[in-house]
């Protein structure tokens, strides 16, 4: 095994060299030629101004200049050279040399304005946007090293908040945008990848699935005005996904080879075994229990430490784009293997992406394929061993010479009923002998056909059809002498399949296009048809032991179960634009959800908004310093059904536990559990109005927007509390509240230097939010959800996910006193009635930011972001209890020495709001480095060139929180020093386009 590690390591040792000569060997090549020198000068066509900071480039090289302030220019060429003049707000040029003067005319194009922006059902000009959307290409898109789809547009986009789920590799990410729109249902947008709508549920989990490179854009629908036309599934937004596609000419092959070093920066500052020895001291005193009762060992293991590692990735793909006659293609190859921080803790991701855009009958038939295979397969770390690692006694070693439990120390105490410790085992021994893993195939495709009528060439008729299957499987297996599966003999688990998902789906749009000069006016309509089925079948098996019999209990009742819902839609868009500086649109779509009964099936879903562009008025026409001013105002309905089930309008009946049997006769009868209905359940709606500008100065050199936003959903789907007896369960979710949510969100673009050799860009965005439920009852409702032992509770008149805590009591010196709480009431008990609301676990304000540099071939990128009134509820182990109050001995916290908190029993404890702290943050996202060699492998041909690249990610956080990650718990609010957080990572990646 050594040996062929030593081989692999040589062979890329040999493999690196050789390029690194290969390199030195070819720069010399640029520098080849008779180069003599072309001056001129640039102007303005329509003013005949000069331009400054235009530039100037040698196509095919890297040799470029930029205009000084009198318009002129220098660069070295050959007659017959071509050169490209490029100006912010102006169309870019080529130009043939053939002297040694060469003037150039510019003409004004406002081309960020007249930018196609993909919309829903479709695209548009972005100066021609109603509503409020935000579209990322690839020039904008995050740099450094990106594993996960998503990371290429965190904190680029205002208002939506993008937060990694965990650290563990492949790990996908939450979405909130605009705070979010529901309490019990789905808070996901809808995710569309290149015209296949995914479900809500696996939305986000789908783009950890897809290979980054592959991804050209995505264009977020935030309002209800561009996300009616997705009706039921846009309440939160939409995110449409387009990925690269192909295009005729010469085959393009790009190279992108990737490698990193990851490590965890987060760890709890939890006693030494030498600080936990003196505290058992203590902990003897207090608890009157003598020390030798503790077993404390003689080691100073620091199991955090024993648990992580240094991570390496690897990432590579490939891609070949070009077209054979009228066959535009694309195909594209990717590899990542990703090992996590977590010991053992392994994912790799194999891609394949296929996209085939020919056009026949005089391009009046467009086709658009697009084929899509992905295969995962995981060893999964066990992340319960994060928190077992804080809390573990740190007197013990890792490794015991004596045991039995192959070879790890554990609480051999309890061998003959190991599930006393609720899995407080050895948390190296959790990770290195369990052995969990997971795989799945997924295929995502589509067929789009755009027929341009012959004989009405306003009118077209677009059809697309597709796909969106997977299988999964699943293999768990620990030893016969893993500690806590001592008693069971080992246990063997599988499933092959585990599940499989066939959603399909088909849509047909009519599009009608329409110039009236006459009227100087623009009518754009469309009318469509979707259908889409959700179908997943589950399968269930039982487990086994080692040597392989039947574990007691674990025979399901069914060998499988089919979950399915459907959901039909028609829906409409219709766009006016008069003297291109007014723009009407509406849209209207009904949705019918299998998930609903039949007098509440079908919702509708309408919209309306509006645009003026002002600064095509006469009076801001021939303005120099406003180039872009637009005025948006849109209201629209969007609607929920995520978070309810298939058939909870229906009666069912489940079968009960198969241990579990009633005496009928001489037989024992399996008992079913009938479960509650509501047939009046329907669809959850928001009503939103947005009000925003878009503008632009100096030729959109500096640009930007701001919106702003009200959004009341109605009828909120919510888990809720049913009087005994009026149905079979103790709760259901019902329409029951309404959440009242508004904010604002502001951007700024600017191109801040562009002089010769040398350019700096900056983006800012800030997005604030603020939420209210204003019902969550039928009757008098100022207390729902309080008195029900939770930390995170929703209320009336109270943001979303509010803390809910007692006061505190300090004594002189500042110190809190253990268990005393402020009785509020004063009714001389503490109970739940002294708890008051405060804080909620979602951040007001998120900002945004990014900048980069170019110096002639080198590149500086930087990106951060900022949340701000966020909080988290920190409670570790502060307690001496753990050591002495319990059947095992824990290990705590530092805070310890600050709280000497030594009693057991305390139940107040563990709501004061002591633990709350402000979370607010700024961190660093990455640094990148880049230097392009230029076009080092083919100097004849267009687009070669070589790019070397370094990049850090997660490089600081700037916070007073002192629980590790600031952002790692947000979602839940809490945090107790067993999160999987995000790691440091360090990498360079190399980029051949050839």
């Amino acid at each position: 095994m050594n040996s062929k590690l030593k081989q692999k390591k040589k062979r890329t040792l040999i493999a690196f060299k050789l390029s690194c000569s290969m390199i030195f060997f070819l720069i010399p090549l640029v520098f080849f030629g008779q180069k003599t020198a072309i001056i001129g000068a640039v102007v303005d066509e329509a003013t005949k101004a000069t331009l400054s900071g235009v530039t100037v480039t040698l196509k095919n090289s890297t040799n470029s200049t930029i205009s000084d302030s009198n318009g002129n220019y220098q660069i070295n060429a050959e007659n017959g050279d071509i050169v490209l003049f490029s100006f912010v707000g102006y169309r870019t040029i080529e130009k043939k040399i053939s002297g040694n003067i060469l003037n150039i005319s510019l003409r004004e194009d406002s081309k960020t304005l007249n930018e196609v922006v993909v919309i829903g059902y479709g695209s548009t000009r972005k100066k021609d946007l109603t509503g409020s959307v935000t579209q990322v290409s690839t020039k904008d898109f995050q740099k450094g090293f990106v594993t996960n789809a998503e990371q290429l547009i965190a904190n680029k986009v205002p208002g939506l908040q993008i937060t990694p789920i965990s650290g563990k590799p492949g790990a996908g990410s939450s979405f909130l945008l605009r705070g979010g729109a529901s309490l019990s249902a789905s808070n996901n947008p809808l995710f569309v990848i290149d015209g296949v709508p995914i479900g809500l549920n696996d939305g986000p989990g789908v783009l950890s699935a897809l290979n980054p490179d592959d991804i050209a854009s995505f264009s977020i629908l935030k309002d209800a005005s561009a996300a009616a036309i997705y009706g039921s599934r846009g309440s939160n937004g939409v995110i449409i996904v387009t990925t690269k596609n192909g295009r005729n000419g010469d085959l393009k092959v790009s190279f992108v080879s990737k490698i990193s070093a990851s490590n965890n920066i987060y760890k709890q500052d939890v006693l030494s075994g030498d600080q936990y020895r003196e505290a058992a001291k203590q902990a003897s005193l207090v608890s009157g229990i003598p020390i030798s009762n503790f077993n404390l060992g003689t080691a100073n293991t620091n199991w955090q430490n024993e648990i992580y590692q240094t991570a390496l990735t690897k990432d590579n793909s490939i891609s070949f784009t070009g077209g054979i006659k009228v066959l535009p293609y694309r195909l594209s190859l990717g590899y990542l293997d990703q090992d996590g921080t977590l010991k053992t803790g392994n994912f790799k991701r194999n891609t394949i992406s296929l996209n085939i855009n020919p056009t026949f009958f005089d391009n009046h038939l467009k086709v658009n394929l697009n084929v899509k295979g992905i295969s995962q397969k995981e060893r999964r770390a066990d992340e319960s061993a994060i928190y077992t690692a804080v809390t573990f006694d740190p007197t013990q070693s890792v490794k015991d010479p004596n045991s039995i439990y192959g070879g790890y120390w554990q609480y051999s105490e309890f061998a003959s009923n190991p599930a006393v410790l609720h899995g407080h085992n050895n948390p190296v021994s959790l990770l290195e002998q369990v052995n969990d893993r997971v795989s799945s195939l997924r295929s995502i495709g589509n067929i789009q056909l755009d027929y341009k009528v012959h004989f009405f060439p306003d009118l077209s008729v677009k059809i697309n059809s597709g796909y969106d299957v997977a299988k999964g499987t699943w293999n768990y297996n620990v030893p016969a002498n893993y500690f806590p599966a001592i008693i069971s003999n080992g246990l063997v688990s599988k499933g092959d399949p585990s599940s499989k998902t066939e959603n399909v789906f088909s849509e047909t749009t009519l599009n009608y296009f329409k110039e009236i000069k006459a009227l100087d006016s623009r009518i754009e309509a469309l009318a469509g048809y979707s259908y889409n089925d959700f179908k997943t079948t589950n399968y269930y098996y039982p487990s086994y032991d080692v040597a392989g019999n039947v574990q007691p209990g674990s025979t399901p009742n069914f060998n499988f179960d089919i979950p399915q819902n459907t959901l039909i839609s028609y829906f409409g868009r219709l766009m006016y634009t008069f003297k291109d500086k007014y723009v009407l649109t509406g849209t209207y779509r009904t949705d019918g959800s299998s998930r609903f009964s039949n007098k509440t099936r079908w919702g509708s879903f309408p919209s309306v908004s509006a645009a003026w562009k002002i600064n095509d008025e006469k009076f801001l026409v021939d303005s120099k310093v406003i180039s872009n001013l637009k005025f948006r105002v849109g209201w629209g309905i969007t609607g929920q059904q995520e978070g309810i089930g298939n058939y909870g309008y229906i009666p069912i009946y489940n079968l009960g536990a198969s241990n579990i049997k009633y005496p009928i006769g001489n037989d024992f009868i399996q008992g079913v559990n009938p479960s509650a209905t509501d047939r009046n359940r329907k669809w959850e709606q928001s009503k939103s109005l947005n009000v925003g500008l878009d503008w632009g100065l100096f030729k959109n050199r500096i640009n930007g927007g701001v919106d702003f936003y009200h959004r009341i959903t109605d009828d909120l789907l919510n888990d809720v509390t049913i009087p005994s007896g009026t149905d079979f369960a103790n709760n259901i979710v019902k329409n029951i509240g309404s959440l009242d949510n508004k904010g604002f969100e502001i951007n700024a673009n600017a191109v801040l230097i562009q002089k010769t050799n040398f350019n700096w860009n900056l983006g800012v965005n800030y997005s604030y939010n603020e939420n209210k439920i204003t019902k969550l009852s039928i009757g008098d409702n100022s207390g729902v959800g309080l008195f029900s032992g939770n930390l995170l509770v929703n209320t009336v008149g109270y943001s979303r996910n509010t803390f809910f805590v007692y006061h505190q009591v300090y004594n002189a010196q500042g110190k809190p006193i253990e268990d005393q709480m402020v009785d509020l009431n004063n009714d001389g008990v503490i109970n739940e009635q002294d708890r008051y609301r405060t804080e909620s676990s979602t951040p007001k304000h998120v900002i945004g930011f990014n900048t980069a540099f170019n110096y002639k071939k080198l590149a500086l990128s930087m990106a951060f972001h900022s949340n701000l009134g966020q909080y988290v509820f920190y409670n570790p182990n502060d307690n001496l209890s753990a050591i002495y109050d319990g059947i095992t001995r824990n290990n705590i916290n530092q805070l310890y020495y600050k709280t000497n908190f030594t009693q057991t029993g305390n139940n107040n404890q563990k709501y004061s709001d002591y633990y709350l702290q402000n979370a607010s943050f700024l961190k660093m996202d990455n640094i990148n480095l880049s230097y392009d060699f230029g076009n080092l492998i083919n100097p004849k041909k267009d687009n070669n060139n070589v790019v070397l690249s370094a990049s850090v990610q997660n490089v600081f956080v700037i916070t007073d929180f002192t629980g590790g990650d600031p952002e790692a718990s947000y979602n839940y609010g809490t945090n107790f020093g067993g999160n999987y957080t995000s790691p440091r990572t360090y990498s360079i990646s190399l980029n051949f386009n050839f």
